[in-house]
């Protein structure tokens, strides 16, 4: 038995879940109903019961996943309905199920036995089921128990007739005692042997009657049984109920002294019916003898009848004969005068078909080298897009191909200018095949060298971010100490600083008004949209706005290239593909395996790697948009669901370099504090609009709730962290793309500047619960120096702007990683070497 092959519902989780929305519900059990007969039938089984746990139907070992006894009920019950399966118990756990109806299988086996001749005949259970001209049928290896209820229906509807081996054997055992009784009561009559084959049917030397006073005395007994009565018959066969103190003669006294008695009337009855037969016999004999004689003088009336006829036509068929001939020898000179013309007329015939002939098959060769010519160009341009899609570097190393590549186009044109001059045959038609294969051979050599450009340009990248991280390590050193430096000034500023933020206190952010947390700059900065100008520190490092600038301004320039391919109406369905492409498996990311989340990032990369380049675009900033919105949706509401994701994204970085950068945009665009860049409102901006570029939604005209931006901003930090410390692919090496130093940089450049209310309190929590262990493990005690610096100095300035929940869980928890010495791994991270 093959290997049965499940249907692609059947490895998605939600499938073994009960859907609540109606419509969706009917549609889940009509898959599962139509999955239920297909397997059954793949294995023969006609009984299942809804408590067979490891039945593999009802558990999917792989996903972990299992029907309850109560959805594989209404699964039934739906058959039920269709009239597919029946419960076999009153609790309705043990049910038969069937891929036939009742009425499609007694249908099939009613047909069968009219075309094998069965009809009329006795048919056991297992020559229907399992006999040799059943096989193939649609009801061959059925169950016994459902045959069964198949041949009921057929008895109700009078198409068959069930009969029991006991009945059977009972009505044969019952005919041999009849049989016996019957004997037994002749028996004294018969003195000799009474069968075989060497036997006279009756020895009338022994009575010395004649035949005629048998046949006279039988016609007199004939006569006396229609005149009497049945039941006087009756009472002459039982004489003893009638005298029962008499005693009943012998057998023989009886056939001796009663000659007119019970046997003796059988007996007579017998020699009669033989006589009967014989007279009845001769009487066929007769008759057959005059039918003959009858169908004799028939014949020979016929004969005298058919003999005149016979004649006239043979003279008539003569004349018919000359006049046929004469008519055949007008007709051959006819033909002999004609032949020339007509044999002029068969070789001009011949030669349009021969030219109609060559012009079709030169159709033919001219429509195998199109498609030739189009395969051709379009293996072409996938060349060019690859060339034009590698750096110059690369490009100087395939001069050699782009050379190959002139030469191949100079033969195809030659080829076509063939063709145009008339010359299209095999030939030309298998240079073109050629051509067409040289082609795919150097789009095979070009691919081949732009990997092996790629992996020297990865090496030289890895040189480069190990370089990025020694001076990355340096620039925190100096950092840590300018820290340190600062720290005794803030110290004596402290208390200058608490009397005047308690003479003008910082209004928190309300979700109406969530521009009033920023202080206006005097200076212009950057806005949302990307204008290019200068920055103040009170709001942004000088560092981190080059960063944040030189991310948007790689965004920007995605986007405007795109834009063509957004308005172009004729590419709606295009986008459409590529939008399923890339939502499916990012919806479905999760840690179940490593097998299912290395088939999610070879669905995502493999589609993103086999677009053209403009396409490419287009689904790398898809895909960085999706992921972001992971964060918002499905992270903020389950922490742990951000590794197996942040995983992934990990690994499309190293591969697609410009797919983080675009990442990091979307994570900057909504969520600008994880820069970090406090991004103030701009002279004259409403606060609608300020509220955009700080994150917020809006909903019919209203900005959402504080408590929902909140959530959302949790969601996107606890990606973004989760990035910087979550590994990917181990054959992708050890290299990190976003590592934990820019941890340390956010962190650093975050409490450098003024806080706000809520939103400060609440990132620094998440960033620290997710990335805090590994930069313990990482910076030591100078980290714990950092956390030092948050509670003594960072904490004084956010508490007078911020007196609510998330400064309070953040100062809880600050304390307790003080107190501790340590801070625990995050739940759900993935360990290494995972896939």
């Amino acid at each position: 038995m093959t290997d049965f092959q499940w249907p692609w519902e059947y490895s998605f989780p939600p499938f073994f879940t009960l859907q609540l929305h109606e419509e969706t519900r009917q549609q889940q059990l009509n898959v599962w109903c139509d999955l239920f007969l297909k397997y059954l039938k793949h294995i023969n089984k006609f009984t299942v019961n809804i408590h067979e746990n490891t039945f593999p139907l009802f558990n999917n070992e792989t996903l972990n996943r299992r029907l309850t006894p109560e959805m594989i009920l209404q699964i039934l019950e739906k058959l039920q309905s269709t009239r597919h399966a029946h419960p076999l118990d009153k609790k309705r756990h043990e049910w038969q199920v069937y891929w036939h109806t009742l009425d499609e299988y007694g249908n099939m086996i009613y047909d069968w036995i009219l075309e094998t001749g069965q009809a009329n005949s006795v048919c056991t259970l297992y020559e229907i089921s399992h006999g040799d001209s059943s096989e193939g049928k649609g009801f061959y290896n059925i169950d016994e128990a459902v045959l069964l209820s198949v041949l009921r229906q057929l008895e109700e509807k009078g198409r068959c007739e069930a009969l029991k081996v006991e009945e059977i054997i009972n009505d044969v055992n019952k005919f041999h005692l009849v049989t016996l009784e019957h004997a037994a009561e002749i028996s004294p009559l018969v003195h000799d042997r009474s069968i075989g084959p060497d036997l006279d049917l009756i020895d009338y030397k022994e009575n010395e009657e004649p035949r005629d006073r048998l046949r006279e005395e039988n016609d007199n007994i004939k006569k006396d049984l229609t005149k009497s009565d049945k039941n006087e018959i009756n009472k002459k066969k039982t004489p003893a109920k009638e005298k029962p103190q008499q005693k009943s003669p012998s057998a023989k006294e009886v056939a001796n002294n009663e000659p007119n008695s019970l046997h003796s009337l059988d007996f007579q009855t017998i020699n009669s019916s033989i006589l009967l037969k014989e007279a009845e016999e001769q009487r066929k004999r007769s008759i057959r003898q005059k039918m003959l004689e009858l169908q004799e003088k028939h014949a020979s009336l016929m004969h005298q009848t058919l003999q005149p006829l016979e004649e006239k036509q043979q003279e008539e068929r003569r004349k018919w004969l000359e006049k046929k001939r004469r008519s055949d020898s007008q007709i051959l000179q006819q033909a002999e005068q004609k032949s020339s013309q007509e044999l002029k007329e068969q070789e001009r015939q011949l030669e349009n078909l021969r030219q109609q002939t060559q012009k079709q098959l030169q159709l033919i060769f001219f429509q195998g080298i199109s498609q030739y010519q189009m395969k051709f160009r379009n293996k072409y341009e996938a060349i060019v897009h690859l060339l034009m899609s590698i750096d110059k570097q690369a490009l100087i190393s395939c001069a050699e191909y782009n050379k190959k590549l002139k030469e191949l186009i100079q033969m195809f044109e030659q080829l076509i200018g063939k063709i145009k001059s008339g010359e299209c045959g095999p030939t030309e038609l298998k240079t073109a095949e050629n051509l067409c294969k040289s082609l795919e051979d150097l789009e095979i050599n070009i691919l081949e060298a732009c990997k092996q450009e790629k992996t020297k340009l990865e090496e030289k990248q890895r040189e480069q971010q190990k370089q990025e991280e020694e001076r990355v390590k340096q620039e925190q050193a100096q950092q840590t100490q300018k820290l340190a430096e600062q720290q005794q000034q803030q110290q004596q500023q402290q208390q200058q600083q608490q009397q005047t933020q308690l003479a003008n206190p910082t209004q928190q952010i309300t979700p109406n008004e969530p521009a009033k947390a920023a202080t206006v700059a005097t200076t212009s900065t950057t806005d949302g949209g990307g204008g290019n100008t200068g920055s103040s520190s009170q709001f942004v490092s000088s560092e981190r706005f080059e960063f944040y600038t030189k991310i948007n301004t790689f965004y920007q320039e995605k986007v405007e290239r795109v834009k063509v391919l957004q308005s172009d109406d004729s590419m709606k369905k295009y986008r459409f593909d590529c939008q399923k492409n890339i939502n499916i498996p990012v919806n479905a990311i999760s840690a179940v395996s490593q097998q299912h989340i290395q088939d999610k990032y070879d669905k995502l990369f493999s589609f993103v790697s086999t677009q053209p380049t403009l396409g490419r675009d287009y689904c790398i900033l898809l895909m960085a948009k999706k992921f972001v919105g992971q964060g918002e949706t499905t992270i903020s509401s389950n922490p742990q669901a951000a590794f197996p994701v942040a995983s992934v994204i990990v690994s499309l970085w190293k591969n697609i370099p410009e797919f983080g950068q675009l990442f990091l945009a979307y994570v900057f665009k909504e969520c600008p504090f994880l820069v970090p860049y406090f991004i103030p409102q701009k002279k004259g901006q409403t606060i609608e609009e300020y509220s955009k570029i700080l994150g917020y939604r809006m909903t019919e005209g209203q900005i959402e709730s504080q408590d929902m931006y909140l959530k959302r901003q949790t969601g996107v930090a606890r990606l973004y962290a989760a990035v910087m410390i979550t590994l990917g692919r181990q054959q992708d090496g050890p290299a990190h793309p976003y590592g934990i130093e820019h941890a340390w940089r956010w962190l650093t450049n975050f409490i450098a500047l003024d806080p706000l209310p809520d939103i400060c309190a609440t990132l620094i929590m998440e960033i620290l619960q997710i990335v805090g262990s590994d930069m313990w493990s990482a910076y030591g005690k100078q980290f714990v120096k950092l956390l030092v610096y948050i509670q003594q100095q960072y904490f004084p300035k956010l508490s007078a702007v911020d007196e609510g929940g998330p400064k309070a869980r953040l100062e809880l928890l600050l304390g307790k990683f003080l107190r501790e010495g340590q801070i625990q791994k995050p739940q759900g991270i993935l360990p290494q070497g995972f896939w």
